[in-house]
């Protein structure tokens, strides 16, 4: 039996992991009180930065990682504190699980020594589903950093950015309009089925349009169903990273064939009256991982 890899970079306050099971840990983190030259952790934290990029750059060994921790500021956005700190704002969202620009409710955070990708073992957030599916092929390291709530494991990509894809998800951007000029005639959730009077579930969200208006990709991915329903009608179905998928009904024709990449705000069909309809209209589904999602909360909603 092979080996695990051992991670290149040693850990301060945080346990050196192999693939194996990891072990528990609970450590303090220095506390950044400031984020200027007058704090001696803002300066080591800086040095800390100067030294991973000589060493990247030489291809030495990559120096220990230190991890600090910072009390928020009532003015601190992410871009902000980012900034101050010399390194990309992907380091410091994903060490500590932002799902976008906002802290939400947190009054501290961790700040992470090395610039890189922290992505945790157990994905929880849409963001955190689509890094795994897009970086399940890219080679990484695995360590534990030991949180209040307990260790954590994360993989470890040091030097990294966010890839487009993950960067479109965080800042709020995962989906776009399907039918930016559509009139929203039923929303996701129970409803009285216009056709047959009885009260349903309706999996997506209908937007009315005139016949023949193009209906765009809400997202790049890959065309994995087309056909036609007795009540979807002319369908397309695509594929996207994370385990999304979309779903574009009624339609009048279909513009891609099965397998097709396609590309964010790339035409798919014409809006129709196929299947069960009482007029021309697109239903439109968000699905992840085979369950619906509201499309009206997850699609971007700068419409012109």
């Amino acid at each position: 039996m092979s080996r695990p890899r051992r991670c290149p970079v040693a850990i301060l306050g945080c346990l050196l992991v192999f693939c194996a099971p990891l072990a528990h840990l609970r450590a303090e983190y220095p506390l950044m009180e400031r984020l200027d030259r007058s704090d001696p952790l803002y300066l080591q934290h800086q040095n800390d930065i100067q030294h991973y990029y000589r060493s990247a750059s030489a291809g030495d060994e990559l120096p220990p990682l230190l991890i600090y921790r910072y009390d928020l500021q009532e003015h601190d956005t992410l871009f902000a504190v980012a900034a101050r700190l010399s390194m990309p704002y992907s380091a410091i969202a994903s060490l500590n699980r932002l799902t976008g620009p906002s802290f939400d409710e947190r009054s501290s955070i961790l700040i992470p020594g090395i610039p890189g990708i922290y992505l945790p073992l157990d994905p929880a957030s849409d963001l955190e589903m689509i890094m795994h599916d897009l970086r399940r092929d890219r080679p990484a390291d695995v360590l534990s950093l030991a949180l209040q709530d307990g260790r954590r494991a994360y993989r470890f990509y040091p030097g990294e950015d966010f890839l487009a894809e993950e960067r479109t998800a965080f800042l709020g951007m995962t989906f776009r309009h399907p039918l930016p000029n559509g009139r929203l005639t039923s929303p996701y959730g129970p409803r009285i089925n216009p056709i047959t009077a009885r009260y349903t579930f309706h999996g997506g969200a209908d937007y009315a349009a005139p016949a023949g208006t193009p209906v765009l990709a809400a997202r790049g991915g890959r065309v994995s169903h087309t056909g036609s329903d007795e009540i979807l009608g002319i369908y397309i179905i695509v594929d996207h990273s994370g385990g999304f998928q979309t779903l574009y009904g009624h339609l009048k024709s279909m513009h891609v064939s099965l397998n097709d990449e396609v590309r964010s705000g790339m035409i798919l069909g014409r809006v129709g009256s196929t299947g069960q309809v009482t007029g021309s209209h697109l239903h439109f589904e968000i699905r992840h991982n085979g369950r619906t999602r509201d499309p009206e909360t997850m699609v971007r909603q700068d419409r012109r």
